[in-house]
């Protein structure tokens, strides 16, 4: 996520240089054939390129709009993945506790397990959305909060995310069982992980569900056919050779102007792509890891909070 912008000349030149070369090119094969006098009766009136542009504004007005509903949607989701997980630690921490001081080791396992087992399915959800699935990858970021034997049973599902709510559930199951829960404490706990299979979903709903693909290549067919006419429609109304020379760097920089608002609603709609453009998950999985370390209390080992790298946060 792009959390201070930079304007960075070779950056905004790299994602607009095929489309400046392609205006470049229609630009001065319009001017070549003004000054050279084959430009007299096909010239495009401005009221079509008008039209054209004004269509497409609202196209990619409408696009824009609805990507960025998608990006906020996913920012929201996170959110709410945030304020759930604190809430269910509170409970573990709050919940799960022995009279008998002969077992405050054993609480504190406890407590642990869950905790650590809840900070492997963020982990693990933000890697699935990403597609970060790499084995090495995989194995070294969840490994940490997982004992080896249930790391070995999770890591080859399809959804491990879905399998260590799972496990939770089964945990949390026979707690209360033993009578180490009240029905209370069981309902409410069961009812947080039942909101994090919410969450997920919602997330795996976003990023399985494409941005409706007709936008993207009408909106860009659209676009290339505007600023295929517009030099042809601006020349149009020009005399003098002088004038004629002007125009060459109005009309690239409009049809630049166009394209950087298309591009602006091409990224925002697939928010889970791993792109400076993406929900910032790994950062809020740090935050989460903090917060709930630090709810642990003890000697845990914390690790260091994540600061954006050049205005960007991940």
């Amino acid at each position: 996520m792009i959390v201070k912008f930079r304007f960075v000349p070779n950056e905004i030149f790299e994602v607009s240089k095929y489309n400046l070369i392609y205006s470049l090119t229609i630009v001065f094969f319009a001017v070549i054939l003004k000054v050279t006098n084959y430009y007299i009766d096909w010239g495009v009136p401005v009221s079509i390129t008008a039209v054209l542009g004004t269509a497409l504004s609202i196209l990619l007005g409408f696009s824009n709009s609805q990507a960025y509903d998608r990006w906020w949607e996913a920012r929201k989701i996170w959110g709410s993945i945030v304020n759930d997980s604190r809430s269910f630690s509170k409970q573990v921490i709050s919940f799960i506790q022995f009279e008998d001081d002969h077992h405050h080791h054993a609480t504190k396992e406890i407590r642990r397990k869950i905790i650590y087992r809840h900070l492997a399915f963020i982990n693990a959800l933000r890697m699935q959305l990403r597609e970060e699935q790499n084995a090495e990858k995989f194995t070294a970021v969840l490994s940490p909060f997982l004992s080896e034997e249930e790391y070995n049973t999770v890591r080859g599902a399809n959804n491990v995310a879905t399998q260590l709510i799972k496990n939770q559930a089964e945990d949390i199951r026979k707690m209360y069982d033993r009578k180490l829960l009240n029905e209370f404490m069981f309902i409410q706990l069961d009812q947080t992980l039942s909101n994090f299979y919410t969450y997920q979903g919602q997330a795996e709903r976003i990023k399985k569900t494409p941005f409706l693909p007709t936008y993207h290549f009408f909106s860009k067919v659209f676009l290339y056919f505007f600023i295929t006419l517009l030099p042809f429609s601006l020349l149009s109304g020009v005399d003098k050779a002088a004038t004629t020379w002007i125009l060459l760097p109005i009309t690239v920089a409009i049809g630049w102007v166009f394209h950087i608002i298309y591009l602006n609603g091409h990224v925002y709609a697939t928010p889970f792509d791993n792109t400076p453009f993406d929900t910032p998950m790994t950062s809020i999985c740090n935050t989460i890891e903090i917060d709930l370390k630090e709810m642990l209390g003890g000697d845990e080992v914390m690790p260091a909070k994540m600061v954006a790298h050049k205005g960007i946060l991940m």
